[in-house]
């Protein structure tokens, strides 16, 4: 496994600070409020993926420590009796809608650095057409700062539209809940936020994917890839990166609706040797962790990489690319790989190949990234917003 400093759990360092015992299980929280949260992702239900797992396994949980919790991928949710909404994936008219009818808002903020944003999840190499927009906008930088200090924030504002329309919402909340230190650290850098930011990891869920005595290392089969199929992820990459390995590559997730061209890019570039499973249930998704000696996430960027967890649980090892937060997770523990090289997804699944897990990686786990230690953080999170009262319960599992 790839060697370097270890980094403390999410959330036990860097922007905020969670104190808890080294245990699977978190410790019982106190609260005062809210009694009723919504979980809102507005349209955006309509892609699978890591996001919709952190919604909907967050309601869970939350409700599982005795909260009462309800969810909506709707537009315009019904308003009654919601004292506090969690959002993901909001804009700016969204938080208005609840400001207006006086109800705070949090945001889990799952936010890519700028240094990704920049290069859109692709090559880094330069080309022709980079270059001349790289002069383009050095050029027009350039002759708003002669024409002085208003004419350069417009430039800079209309520059990167995103960036503000972030600003916009990241500014307007109450609370920002990135999954990560780095990434809370990132919105602080990118875009100078003053919003409270406190960090929840995302979790796993053990009774689904925790295996007590899996299949040997030695006698699994395959490397896996678990994920939705869409240019950001890079499976193509990958294809492109074991072709003549002579390892066998299985790739499960659903098609990104918005990128069938990619889709159909990756499946002629791995036919005849790459098995591409499609969408798959927990049940088949478990049997296929059990199989694979490796699991590999080679994505552009990533925040956490909820694969990644499950997939160490289930006694895979694990190669993550080496871009974006997921080493707060998996540590020292896992492989790194560079996604823009092939040469070195490669090299990272062959060390993995040759190099069982090791059992401090599930341990890991098990002690800080569960979805009962989210539903412990994020009641946490709540806790530190000002002005609420309410009837105060014990939380947490007996």
């Amino acid at each position: 496994m790839a060697g370097g400093r270890p980094h403390p759990p999410v959330g036990t360092a860097g922007v905020s600070t969670d104190d808890r015992a080294d245990s699977s299980e978190p410790a019982p929280t106190t609260t005062s409020w809210p009694e009723r949260v919504l979980l809102w992702m507005p349209t955006e239900g309509r892609i699978p993926g890591g996001h919709v797992v952190q919604l909907e396994k967050t309601a869970a949980a939350l409700a599982d420590s005795g909260l009462e919790v309800e969810t909506d991928f709707t537009e315009e949710p019904t308003p009654d009796g919601i004292e506090l909404v969690h959002g993901f994936a909001l804009e700016s008219r969204h938080v208005r809608y609840w400001h207006r009818r006086g109800v705070p808002v949090v945001l889990s903020s799952i936010y890519w650095d700028r240094g990704y944003r920049v290069v859109q999840g692709g090559d880094r190499k330069a080309t022709a057409r980079s270059l001349a927009g790289r002069g383009y906008r050095a050029a027009r930088f350039a002759r708003a700062a002669l024409q002085g200090r208003q004419a350069l924030i417009e430039a800079c504002m209309t520059m990167d539209q995103r960036e503000t329309r972030l600003f916009g919402v990241f500014e307007s909340v109450e609370l920002l809940l990135p999954n990560a230190e780095g990434e809370g650290e990132g919105i602080r850098r990118d875009l100078g936020v003053s919003t409270p930011i406190h960090p929840v990891p995302n979790g796993v869920d053990p009774d689904l994917f925790l295996i007590p005595s899996p299949t040997p290392f030695e006698e699994r089969t395959y490397v896996l890839y678990v994920g939705r199929i869409e240019p950001h992820k890079n499976q193509l990459g990958l294809i492109r990166a074991l072709q003549d390995s002579g390892l066998s590559l299985v790739i499960a997730g659903k098609d990104h609706p918005d990128h069938g061209d990619y889709a159909e890019a990756c499946r002629r570039a791995g036919s005849g040797w790459v098995r591409f499973a499609g969408p798959v249930s927990d049940a088949e998704l478990a049997d296929l962790y059990a199989g694979a000696r490796v699991h590999v996430l080679p994505s552009w960027f990533e925040t956490t990489g909820l694969v990644s967890l499950e997939a160490a649980l289930s006694g895979c090892s694990i190669v993550s690319t080496s871009r974006g937060h997921a080493r707060e997770y998996l540590d020292r523990f896992a492989v790194y790989c560079d996604p823009g090289q092939t040469g070195s997804i490669l090299a990272a699944v062959r060390q993995g190949w040759g190099t069982p897990p090791p059992p401090e990686l599930r341990q890991r786990i098990l002690d800080h990234y569960t979805w009962s230690h989210v539903a412990e953080a994020t009641l946490a999170a709540y806790a530190t917003l000002p002005g609420r009262t309410g009837r105060t319960r014990r939380t947490g599992r007996p």
